[in-house]
């Protein structure tokens, strides 16, 4: 190993003397994002030990793909937020290394810690922002129709598909022209909606803010462009205001838009071009000022074709668009975004004291995340008040037991289906074969109804001593006894938590 190091640092031609004295973090790793150096600032900042030599990149940072994964491919410089396994947030510097021929030999990285003080980082890095995009100091909003405006800053996301989309919404958010926000169930439309409009000249209006899948169709009209007095029978003897009408000088957002129905779309359409409302009942429109933000998690261009949605409307509709990324394409975000909602349902003080384990981050990095954000709250509320008066560290056993089971039940069809010695170290649901393999067992073995439950129970229990011998062998170390078991380390931790091991706490990951 030393003649392969004294190998590298050669072809590379690094001073590794002066990178020891350097203050920051300074890490270098080889082409394989295996690390071959460490500073002692950079294994204090990760709680690395002197035999961290080795580590591969890519299961110790969350944030590896976006960062030394994609220098080592483009050879291309670049810097981003990095998330490590074991929950340390830092900023990150990364320059390629060459060799002699110029071909990328490795990686250097220059590390900034921002984790015992990442709440001020942002909290200044906002009022920069602010002095930035702002003429005045004041962004106080006075919304009717909401109480919490949020700014793209005060978004939680530091992923380079994150980052970039803020960058979008801010320069969007300067002109009067329509947005539409397009992304899956539960990433955050609204906030993003709402973060348009505090980058606007229109932050000292009014945000509206319209559900347009909550209104019965035959009442959408009068909601949204309001009536006259004695309009139809049991309107108003004051008649009402319309949702554009609230929003003049500032923002309507119309959510859900794909559920709007024809008739009212075509209404819409000369809206948008003229600005000109009229009121049921009134004999003529009115002029309004109010820009439309508008969102949805359908696909408008394949409802055109169906003749689902206008075309003509979709087109004046997108013509700025921005795309919220999934939570399953922005895994670098899972631990800010899990510390924000701890703070949020916790308040800042007490949430501060909450730890979230490391196999539970690296759980969440492969979970499909079909809820998204709105789901990573719902399982962190759950997990919350799991956990015992007392308790600081989030761990594995607090998990609903749904999390452990994705949306084709693969891992509880693995529990009672198959050994891991029988399935060659798969969890079922991940290829076809071992499905296969137990349905086949079954059919050799055809076991009674009043043996099914013992045998399911020797599985499990087979399974159960497979992972301790496993994990015995390698020292407590999960990664290594995964690829032992010749399974993923994810599903190593799925059966950790569903077989009940209660000793897994004493193993390691590193």
């Amino acid at each position: 190993m030393e003649k392969q190091l004294e190998e590298f640092f050669d072809a590379v031609n690094v001073n590794i003397d002066i990178l020891e004295m350097l203050h920051s973090g300074i890490a270098i790793f080889n082409h394989r994002a295996k690390l071959v150096f460490a500073n002692t600032t950079y294994k204090k900042m990760y709680h690395l030990d002197d035999n961290c030599i080795g580590l591969d990149a890519i299961e110790f940072f969350l944030t590896a793909k976006q960062g030394i994964v994609e220098l080592l491919k483009t050879g291309k410089p670049n810097s981003c937020a990095s998330v490590s396994i074991n929950g340390l947030y830092g900023v990150t510097y990364r320059w390629p290394l060459r060799d002699r021929e110029g071909h990328v030999a490795g990686c250097m990285t220059e590390n900034i810690s921002v984790s015992p003080m990442k709440d001020k980082i942002h909290e200044m890095q906002n009022i920069i922002d602010e002095l930035e995009n702002y003429s005045s100091f004041s962004t106080t909003l006075y919304p009717r129709q909401s109480t919490e405006i949020v700014s793209f800053d005060s978004i939680v996301g530091e992923s380079s598909s994150m980052r970039l989309l803020k960058e979008k919404g801010k320069r969007f958010a300067r002109n009067n022209e329509p947005i539409l926000i397009l992304g899956e169930n539960g990433t955050g439309k609204d906030l993003i909606a709402q973060a348009i409009h505090a980058a606007s000249s229109r932050h000292a209006k009014n945000f509206v803010a319209v559900n347009c899948a909550a209104i019965p169709h035959e009442l959408m009209e009068s909601e949204l462009f309001g009536y006259e007095p004695g309009a139809f029978t049991g309107a108003k003897a004051s008649g009402k205001q319309g949702q554009f009408e609230l929003a003049d000088g500032g923002t309507i957002f119309l959510d859900e838009i794909g559920e709007m129905p024809l008739t009212l779309q075509a209404k819409l359409l000369r809206v948008l071009e003229n600005h000109e409302i009229q009121k049921l009942g009134s004999p003529s429109p009115h002029y309004v000022d109010f820009r439309l933000v508008s969102a949805t998690n359908r696909n408008l261009e394949q409802m055109v074709q169906q003749g689902q949605f206008r075309e003509d409307l979709y087109y004046r509709l997108n013509l700025f668009d921005l795309v919220v990324p999934p939570l399953r394409e922005r895994i670098a975000d899972i631990p800010l975004l899990a510390y924000s909602i701890l703070s949020s349902l916790l308040g800042p003080e007490k949430g501060n004291t909450i730890r979230i384990a490391k196999e539970v981050l690296s759980l969440c990095s492969t979970h499909p995340w079909r809820g998204n954000v709105r789901e990573l709250r719902n399982i962190l509320t759950y997990a919350l008040y799991s956990m015992k008066e007392g308790e600081t560290e989030l761990c594995l056993r607090h998990l609903p037991e749904r999390f452990f089971h994705k949306a084709d039940n693969e891992f509880l069809h693995s529990t009672i289906g198959s050994t891991i010695g029988s399935t060659n170290g798969s969890c079922i649901g991940r290829t076809g074969g071992a499905e296969e393999g137990s349905k086949n067992d079954q059919q050799k073995s055809a076991p009674g109804p009043d043996t099914s439950g013992k045998l399911s129970e020797s599985k499990a229990e087979a399974e159960r001593k497979s992972i301790l011998d496993a994990l015995k062998k390698c020292g407590g170390n999960k990664v290594k006894a995964a690829r032992m078991l010749g399974i993923a380390r994810s599903c190593l931790y799925k059966k950790i938590s569903v077989l009940n091991i209660k000793d897994y706490a004493v193993f390691s990951d590193e």
